[in-house]
């Protein structure tokens, strides 16, 4: 029912995905490394797509088997396609700051695609860096920083609520 091929790129299966859910009044919104791979130009390569939509797991489950996926475990492949789709459980948050009201759009062809802003994706990364240890993170919060413009006065704000000063000034550093 869906247009998926193997040719079909992320960016095109984030709309071809927002599209069936929003036919079901849902409002998704791409996080995680699938926005990092936009905003790098897949300098980072994520090889899924992670949704937050606030609906029950049924309504999901449903759209995506009418887009021909099967799930597996908390994943949904597609015969035709190298991405895998996820569905996080929600609200938006970034740290500890929630809800989160996305700043980022994407447009392909007709589809706009709720994204997190480069700034908020720079905090995403960051988040995992500071309460994972996780350096890859940090690696792809500095791509974006280098590839898009970020309220780092935003970003630093937001650092100092979640008390983590001194892990942003690594970030800081390695930036310049």
């Amino acid at each position: 029912m869906s247009n998926i091929t193997k040719a079909t790129t992320r960016e095109e299966l984030a709309a071809l995905v927002t599209q069936a859910l929003r036919k079901e009044g849902l409002d998704p919104v791409l996080v995680g490394g699938a926005v990092v791979s936009i905003y790098t130009d897949n300098k980072y390569e994520s090889r899924d797509l992670d949704f937050i939509v606030s609906a029950s797991s049924d309504v999901v489950n449903e759209v995506m088997k009418k887009m021909g996926f099967k799930k597996s475990g908390k994943n949904f492949y597609h015969p035709k396609s190298e991405f895998t789709v996820e569905f996080p459980m929600g609200p938006l948050a970034i740290g500890d700051q929630e809800p989160v009201k996305p700043e980022g759009e994407l447009k392909i062809k007709r589809t706009t695609i709720k994204l997190l802003s480069p700034t908020q994706s720079v905090m995403d990364r960051l988040a995992w860096f500071f309460y994972s240890n996780d350096r890859q993170c940090l690696d792809q919060a500095l791509w974006i920083s280098k590839a898009h413009p970020v309220d780092l006065k935003k970003v630093e704000a937001w650092a100092k609520r979640e008390g983590q000063e001194e892990k942003f000034h690594i970030f800081l550093g390695s930036l310049r």
